[in-house]
């Protein structure tokens, strides 16, 4: 069991050491190389504010007919 085990030990750190590198494939990132380019760095906000006022009570019925998707008296 030693042996076994020390025996595939040894073969994985042979085959830890002889292997290569992965090639690279994106470019390294150097901000000082102009064949880089510029980056666009525009603002956009995350949260869209729309301002509300207060208003009257209105009929509930009414207001939820209108924003239904089902036509009137189509059930629940």
């Amino acid at each position: 069991m030693k042996i076994a085990s020390s025996a595939m030990l040894a073969s994985l750190l042979v085959a830890g050491c002889a292997a290569t590198t992965p090639p690279d494939i994106l470019p390294t990132f150097n901000p000082a190389d102009p064949a880089m380019g510029v980056r666009d760095a525009h603002y956009h906000p995350v949260v869209v504010y729309s301002h509300r006022e207060p208003v009257d009570p209105q009929n509930w019925r009414r207001l939820n007919e209108e924003r239904s998707p089902a036509s009137p008296g189509a059930g629940s």
